[in-house]
């Protein structure tokens, strides 16, 4: 089980969920859940296992370490999609900013 609290804290803002919310999904205060995330404590393992259970219900899947690789965790395929999606509309919307601007810049050079 990673204990880095790190990657607790982002896979909590990778799903969108506050600590209030977490601390309430996992049975713990919001002032712990603070602190673990902070690595200002030096929590039990039940404690971090009860904030793991709670973030594996909401899709994540944490992953060990490996000889190359530190611990991490993969997101849910819906919410990984999601960003997909929004990676492709804010690339439209950037090619769209250029198409814009290299027609007025055309417009200005043409005698």
């Amino acid at each position: 089980m990673p204990a880095d609290p790190n990657i607790l804290r982002l896979a909590r803002l990778l799903l969108g969920l506050s600590q209030e919310d977490l601390a309430k999904d996992a049975g713990v205060s919001v002032r712990n859940l603070s602190r673990i995330e902070a690595g200002d404590a030096d929590p039990l393992l039940s404690t971090i296992e009860s904030v793991k259970l709670a973030l594996e219900e909401h899709g994540i899947v944490f992953l060990g370490e490996t000889e190359t690789f530190g611990p991490g965790f993969r997101a849910p395929r819906a919410l990984a999609s999601g960003w997909t999606k929004q990676r492709a509309t804010v690339a439209r919307t950037r090619e769209k900013r250029k198409n814009v601007k290299r027609k007025a810049t055309s417009k200005q050079d043409a005698p």
